[in-house]
């Protein structure tokens, strides 16, 4: 079939409109790219802390308190650095050997500077003397090694002084304490204090007698 002519023109093509592309802001952008460079350093940060090892001075066998440190005490460990620890680096092996332990060193864990000292303990004219204290027997405030200490001789309770008010003040001995650790009993805490020769005997036969309680020394 023909078509007929009208004698019109043919309808132009509908127009439809187009949707622009949304156009960022040059801010936008900025921020974008900001946010990027800020996760890639932090990433690197956290890889390189992660990856970070040093090597460090650790106990290799038992030391006990007052003990000269030798070499073959040290060995040297790698671990990761990290906030809040102070382990001695293993280049300072040499400044290390020949101190004295402030304490009891136990193998494996890392060694700090808070731990030695340059004097001999218990020193000239001192000796260690080892107390187990009830909770009763200490300050309430963490007792901590090095602490200056006075050691309170508790009378002995009898029954003819128990109902007489004590007059007299108890005995006090200066001691320094050299090292703090868990009792094996509940609420018993072991503690080694450095005290003059010729005090040691009568702390020990108090201490053995449940008759010392310690009090701390303020700076």
């Amino acid at each position: 079939m023909s078509t007929v002519a009208t004698g019109k023109p043919p309808a132009p093509p509908l127009a439809v409109p187009r949707l622009a592309p949304r156009r960022r802001s040059f801010l936008q952008g900025a921020l974008a790219l900001l946010l990027i460079i800020a996760g890639a350093l932090t990433a690197g940060y956290v890889v390189q802390r992660i990856g970070a090892t040093h090597d460090y001075l650790a106990v290799a066998r038992p030391v006990g308190a007052g003990a000269e440190i030798a070499a073959a005490d040290l060995v040297i460990v790698r671990v990761n650095s990290a906030l809040g620890l102070r382990p001695i680096p293993a280049a300072q092996a040499r400044e290390v050997v020949g101190k004295h332990a402030v304490m009891a060193l136990v193998p494996g864990t890392l060694l700090t500077m808070e731990q030695l000292t340059d004097d001999a303990i218990p020193g000239p004219g001192k000796q260690l003397v080892g107390l187990r204290l009830k909770e009763e027997q200490l300050p309430a405030s963490r007792v901590r090694v090095g602490a200056e200490a006075v050691l309170v001789v508790i009378p002995e309770k009898s029954s003819a002084t128990q109902n007489t008010p004590e007059l007299v003040p108890p005995r006090t001995i200066a001691a320094r304490v050299t090292d703090v650790r868990p009792g094996h009993s509940e609420g018993e805490t072991l503690v080694s204090v450095e005290v003059a020769t010729a005090d040691a005997p009568t702390v020990a036969a108090m201490a053995a007698d449940s008759r010392i309680a310690l009090a701390l020394v303020g700076a």
